[in-house]
């Protein structure tokens, strides 16, 4: 029997547009080996969750002469040098800038410009590199995505909840809860778990996969859930550092994650959204609720995030015949309603009162229907694959 072909190395190359101009991508291709180019400042990568977490190897471009640079390029190095070896390519290299380099566990050099064969060379030392400091690599991959209302009231948990229910029907499927004082995603699906949020903060350097996975509350679909903490605490307790290494090691067990964003913006609400493959902005059909999502977007626009976002309004009232008007509000909102979702208080009340998804409550509901293509749009969207339990 043939064995299954191994995945193609993701490298990601990080050039300054000038470099990268110069670039002659057709003498690239190498076996097995997927390269793509990021024109654009390390920077700029590192704010991309989603880049990141497609790559496998990386080789950025700095100035090593510059303080600020080679500071922030370490820092870059030093979070990422368990799971993502880094290569730096730097113009007049020199053998001291080359020792200097390597001191921060960079795991190569390359000269810029650069031949095609120190290149090679290199990304072949890096991914002998990734298979020494992660052998399960090719686990990694899992997609993110945040719910965030407009305005509070809006059913931000509940959308979250029920989604992550259907997704968990063929997925590994973690839902994390990050409203510090008013969280509720565990309430919603009737669990009362006994470790939080509050223990994965508590566990400073001991926070890994593996505890990680202890304090999810398991639902009776299969959905994982870390639950907001019992007591409230200041929405400043939690850090951008923190956030960061908490969904990346999410996206690592699980193969789709969600996280029930508070609405307020924090110093580390930037930091969850950049994580993001979409951002699911969630309003509704009313004057405060249309005007609230449109500055919402305003600011996640500013932070080149525009993209990624998503926008469902919730408990739109349907006609008898037809689709409701979304005209006006779309207007508003300078941009398309992506999913409507019906308003059915009586089924998805009970639902949350029970714990359960709306789909076992009333079968074939409007609510319902509106929800799956929600979750199957997402899904084609953010790539996200039908793989089993991990």
């Amino acid at each position: 029997m043939l064995e299954p072909a191994s995945p193609a190395l993701r490298v990601t190359i990080v050039l300054d547009p000038e470099t990268a101009a110069l670039l002659d991508e057709s003498r690239l291709a190498l076996p097995d080996t997927s390269v793509r180019i990021f024109a654009g400042t390390l920077a700029g990568f590192a704010s991309n969750g989603p880049m990141v977490r497609a790559t496998d190897v990386l080789i950025a471009q700095f100035d090593a002469e510059n303080p600020r640079e080679f500071e922030e390029f370490e820092r870059f190095v030093q979070a990422h040098r368990n799971h993502l070896p880094v290569i730096a390519a730097v113009h007049g290299l020199t053998v001291a800038l080359t020792r200097k380099i390597l001191r921060s566990d960079a795991v190569d050099v390359l000269p810029v410009p650069f031949t095609p064969d120190e290149l090679h060379q290199a990304i072949e030392t890096g991914r002998h590199q990734m298979l020494q400091v992660q052998p399960q690599a090719r686990m990694r991959g899992g997609r993110i995505l945040t719910f965030v209302g407009a305005l509070g009231g809006v059913g931000t948990t509940a959308v979250a909840s029920q989604a992550a229910l259907i997704w968990a029907e063929k997925q590994s499927v973690c839902l994390i809860d990050l409203d510090l004082q008013f969280g509720n995603a565990a309430l919603y699906l009737n669990l009362k778990p006994q470790l939080t949020l509050a223990d994965l903060l508590d566990a400073g350097d001991r926070l890994d996969a593996e505890f990680l996975r202890s304090v999810a509350d398991k639902h009776v679909s299969g959905l994982s859930v870390i639950a907001s903490p019992r007591d409230m605490m200041p929405l400043d307790a939690l850090t951008p550092e923190f956030v960061e290494r908490l969904l990346d090691l999410a996206a690592q067990c699980y193969d789709v994650v969600l996280v029930d964003l508070p609405g307020a913006w924090i110093s580390w609400s930037l930091s969850a959204l950049q994580k993001s493959d979409a951002i699911c902005l969630i309003a509704g059909l009313t004057v405060p609720g249309v005007h609230q999502a449109r500055r919402q977007i305003e600011v996640l626009e500013a932070n080149d995030l525009g993209d990624r976002v998503r926008l469902v309004l919730n408990r739109i009232v349907t006609p008898m015949f037809g689709k409701a008007d979304l005209s006006q509000a779309e207007t508003v909102l300078r941009r398309k309603v992506n999913f409507p979702v019906a308003n059915d208080y009586p089924t998805i009340s009970t639902a949350i009162d029970e714990g359960k998804a709306i789909g076992s409550i009333k079968v074939r509901s409007r609510i319902e229907k509106d929800m799956r293509a929600m979750v199957a749009d997402l899904s084609s969207m953010i790539g996200a694959e039908q793989a089993g339990p991990r």
